[in-house]
């Protein structure tokens, strides 16, 4: 029991890494310089730069590389990764969604 436990605590840990690396790269002012670099190289208005800038896509790139790391680390089995990759991303993207709400 003692490892079921353990796996669902890095697997907690992981799905709010996911939300705050997904902040990190999405908001936050201390990356804000290059972000708005690869912004302005973008035709204004591109699919791609909604895909930089949005909460719920980039943390989908963020949620499976957090799943994949925990494979990776054997903290749960390589055919876990796209369903926690997703599970990720929803914790993530529903933080985000509530950020400014008091």
């Amino acid at each position: 029991m003692r490892g079921d436990m353990h796996t669902i605590a890095l697997a907690l840990l992981a799905a709010l890494a996911t939300a705050r690396g997904t902040r990190l790269l999405t908001r936050d002012r201390i990356l804000d310089a290059p972000r708005n670099r690869i912004i302005r190289a973008l035709p204004r208005e591109s699919l791609l730069s909604y895909l930089i800038l949005c909460d719920w896509c980039t943390s989908m790139y963020v949620g499976t590389a957090a799943a994949a790391v925990g494979a990776w680390s054997s903290w749960w089995a390589w055919e876990y990764v796209p369903w926690l990759a997703l599970a990720f991303s929803q914790v993530a993207g529903w933080l985000a969604s509530r950020e400014g709400e008091e």
